[in-house]
């Protein structure tokens, strides 16, 4: 939708839309709890049906309710959020409706994790298929054809989630039934409550900045600087979030592997070998894809497109860090992790934003993230030492900076050569990356059996492709 948004919403709209969601992530940070996480510990702990289907149904209501309580004081409080938000309450009626939106899409993910965890992969696929093709066609009817500008945006996403929410809850709760544990409940809430900081942290290095920028430059600078941020969430949305979405249950089975040093040490080399290849592409294409999506008033944003994928592969890496203070249920380690960040970021963002404006709020982003990353790892160590090997990650690292310099230096070009050109540069570095050592040879191969797998049982719900 960026190349309709961009020729139909003007800047401030788009910096309205941002500053929303500003609010949705505030809400949600203080109220989801970490459910979606502590469901996912709770199941993947447990051996027992029944045990397993109390965790996901306790997870709905406990989840709901909390949210929704939340949601209402949210919308009772609309104006004073959107003066805090956009300095006018006047734009209490956008908060209003983001916050409706917030229940819809965070009720849904519970119900998509458990179909995750089931391996119904066929399943899940064919809901994001569906929810993409129906919110693209709301868009369209309500921001093309009637004109409605950004409410026409959250009335999209409320009718489109809010109709997949209940679909996705009723195919869950027909499988797991609906009984509700208070006495888990509670056990589900004191593992994922300390996990909100988390959320809280990244509400902070992703809004802080935004937050700057309409202070010291505009509302429009924030939602150019917010495109800006979709862009760089491509890698976000392609790689890191599935491989998030398979390791969540995975680095709990891991834990309990006799061999779990050797499969973890593998696993973190091969991930961050592709996030750092996938995140050079995403930066040396950066320039031309918004030249070619986005409406020429958007154009600057392609500048901190590289700074915010940096940010990006670094919160990747983090993932693996976290995962010995999950497994060793030091939580409220990772909570404290959180504050310290989000305290980064906005320590970085006040230094960097004033003085460097977008390019500031980028690098203050980044800034941040490399906090996290570090306090995560020394952290984690203390409670499960694990070996990463961070000398095939600096090799990888190494090429990918020198491939984007090359990149730099090739001509203003048309579109599909200049993008053909990059493309060349990408392959180069992946090439010389297998060479050197940065990842397995044998690993890429591995990839592509496991696609095919994958492809070959997509539409076989409840069974789980072979392994190759």
């Amino acid at each position: 939708m960026l190349p309709i948004y961009t020729r139909i919403l003007s800047p401030e709209e788009y910096g309205i839309r941002a500053m929303v969601a500003v609010g949705m992530d505030l809400v949600g940070m203080i109220c989801w709890l970490g459910i979606t996480t502590s469901m996912v510990r709770h199941y993947s702990g447990d051996r027992s049906g029944e045990r397993r289907a109390d965790a996901v149904s306790t997870a709905y209501t406990t989840g709901a309710l909390a949210l929704g309580g939340g949601v209402l004081l949210g919308i009772l409080a609309a104006p004073w959020l959107s003066i805090a938000l956009l300095g006018d309450a006047a734009y209490a009626g956008y908060v209003r409706l983001g916050l409706v939106t917030l229940f819809c899409t965070n009720t849904m993910e519970i119900g998509l994790a458990y179909l995750r965890l089931r391996q119904r992969l066929g399943t899940v696929a064919l809901v994001s298929l569906a929810t993409l093709a129906l919110t693209v066609a709301t868009n369209i009817a309500l921001v093309v054809v009637l004109r409605w500008g950004v409410v026409g945006i959250f009335y999209s996403e409320i009718l489109t989630y809010g109709l997949f929410s209940l679909a996705v809850a009723r195919l869950t709760l027909r499988e797991v039934g609906l009984r509700v544990s208070w006495t888990l409940a509670r056990r589900m809430i004191a593992y994922g409550a300390p996990l909100t900081l988390m959320p809280a942290s990244w509400m902070l290095v992703n809004r802080t900045a935004g937050v700057f920028l309409t202070h010291h430059d505009s509302i429009a600078a924030a939602g150019i600087y917010s495109l800006a941020m979709q862009c760089a969430q491509v890698l976000l949305v392609a790689v890191i979030w599935p491989f998030r979405d398979a390791w969540d249950p995975g680095q709990f089975e891991i834990a309990r592997d006799p061999d779990s040093a050797r499969k973890y040490r593998r696993t973190f080399q091969a991930f961050t070998f592709t996030i750092v290849i996938a995140g050079l592409a995403f930066a040396v294409a950066a320039d031309d894809v918004i030249r070619l999506m986005a409406a020429p008033r958007f154009h600057s944003a392609a500048a901190v497109v590289p700074i915010l994928v940096a940010a990006h592969v670094v919160m990747g890496i983090t993932l693996f860090f976290k995962t010995g203070l999950l497994v060793k249920n030091r939580t409220v380690v990772l909570g404290g992790i959180g504050l310290v960040t989000g305290a980064a970021s906005v320590a970085a963002s006040a230094v960097l934003v004033p003085r460097y404006l977008a390019p500031g709020a980028a690098y203050s982003r980044l800034a941040a993230l490399v906090v996290m990353a570090l306090l995560t790892y020394v952290m984690a160590q203390r409670v499960w030492p694990q070996q990463p090997d961070f000398a095939a990650l600096a090799k990888v690292a190494a090429l990918a900076l020198a491939g984007f310099a090359v990149s730099r230096l090739i001509p203003p070009s048309p579109i599909l050569a200049a993008l053909a050109l990059k493309a060349g540069v990408v392959v180069a570095v992946a090439a010389l990356g297998v060479l050197v050592g940065a990842v397995d040879r044998r690993d890429p191969q591995r990839l592509l059996a496991l696609v095919r797998a994958r492809l070959a049982g997509l539409w076989r719900p409840g069974t789980a492709p072979a392994r190759p």
